[in-house]
């Protein structure tokens, strides 16, 4: 899929985009956004965070 494509392959990853870099993705739309932003909030995250302060490893 898209995200895949552009290599979020983590919760992680997917924060710290903001929420008009994601509308730029390929085939990713407003539908896809909404849903994503309600998953996100009921878990106290939001798009735009800075995770720099977690370690955060892919391996």
């Amino acid at each position: 899929n898209c995200l895949k494509a552009a290599e979020v392959d983590t919760l992680g990853d997917l924060v710290k985009f903001n929420k008009n870099d994601l509308l730029k993705f390929r085939n990713f739309g407003k539908k896809s956004l909404t849903e994503l932003d309600e998953l996100l909030e009921s878990m106290n995250l939001s798009f735009g965070m800075d995770v720099s302060r977690y370690k955060l490893d892919k391996e």
